[in-house]
């Protein structure tokens, strides 16, 4: 039975905290509102994803990290929402600093520095921490209702992938191994901007095969990306033949396909919203927090590091130009 922590747990945070309780895992879960933590407690339930927490977890103030004890056996997952990555690192340095490893199920980049995780991670922890993302096409509603998930899991050590592998494969969730962390980074943003494009093409009433042209282009970019950073990263080097594996993977590929044809994706209904006297602002305000969005301004403030993109530019160009939808969409193909 393996002792699991998982900081500032979202829905999808808590619905992998409860699929690892069921596999008979000891769960701590962290978070910053004081309320839910009491709520939890005492009513053991989400009612949202419809979840009653067994005994095997455990709901604990996030803000008394510094107070807890610590075991090189433990693992530390982050499931926070990519704004909110940074700070529990930084808040928590003391801490994270003795870790053996860190985990994370965050999608998305740093959007103050432009760095992705590993990034940041590089610069304030010790190396011999060790890293591991886990990101694929996944909602919580259906690792609850046990839906059939496959997700990409890229690490910088192998036994800690083993470790998460035994204690969260089950018929329905299945973690497969890559080496390519880098390009499961990328996938996890660039997703969220495609899914933002083709919620556009089809409002604008482009047929659905223009969605799969988008996501082949889409792929394409990941593997430019990817080879852009991981030339400036030392120790996440794969092979060329490993890299262009991750663009048909869950982590690129299949999340691709989730986020761009599932109106569940908030990035996609924003694109569905889009036309050309539409206020950004307020549809913002109405959907909450897109993470393609906010995405595109970054990258697009970080060319020097990540060049000229068809696919960041052409998101850029509508959501921030505010330039005619149509007008931009059928420039993406030509």
């Amino acid at each position: 039975m393996a002792l699991f922590r998982i900081f500032g747990a979202g829905e999808w945070g808590l619905a992998v905290a409860n699929h690892l309780s069921i596999q008979n895992n000891l769960v701590e879960i962290y978070l910053r509102d004081i309320d839910k933590v009491d709520s939890y407690k005492t009513n053991k339930i989400h009612k949202n994803l419809d979840i009653k927490f067994g005994k095997n977890i455990s709901f604990f103030n996030l803000n008394k990290v510094s107070e807890i004890s610590y075991d090189i056996n433990i693992i530390n997952i982050i499931a926070t929402s990519s704004s909110g990555f940074l700070n529990i690192i930084t808040d928590n340095i003391d801490y994270f600093k003795k870790t053996q490893s860190l985990t994370w199920l965050t999608k998305g980049l740093d959007h103050t520095s432009g760095s992705f995780f590993h990034q940041i991670l590089d610069d304030l922890l010790p190396d011999k921490i060790d890293k591991c993302i886990i990101s694929g096409p996944s909602f919580a509603i259906d690792l609850v209702n046990k839906k059939n998930i496959k997700v990409s899991i890229a690490s910088t050590d192998d036994h800690l992938t083993e470790v998460l592998i035994n204690a969260m494969n089950t018929d329905n969730f299945t973690l497969l191994q890559t080496r390519d962390f880098i390009g499961v980074e990328v996938s996890g943003v660039l997703k969220n901007i495609s899914a933002i494009l083709a919620g556009s093409l089809t409002v604008n009433e482009f047929p659905d095969e223009y969605v799969h042209e988008l996501i082949s282009i889409s792929q394409q970019e990941v593997y430019r990306i990817s080879k852009l950073i991981m030339a400036n990263s030392r120790g996440y080097e794969v092979s060329d033949s490993e890299m262009k594996k991750t663009l048909n993977s869950p982590a690129c590929l299949g999340d691709l396909e989730l986020t761009c044809f599932y109106n569940t994706s908030r990035n996609r209904q924003l694109g569905l919203k889009l036309s050309r006297d539409c206020n950004i602002k307020k549809l913002l305000s109405n959907i909450g927090t897109v993470e393609g969005y906010l995405s595109t301004g970054t990258l697009s403030k970080n060319k020097v590091i990540y060049s000229e993109s068809k696919i960041i530019k052409s998101a850029y160009d509508i959501l921030y130009n505010h330039i005619e939808p149509r007008r931009i969409l059928e420039g993406l193909y030509n």
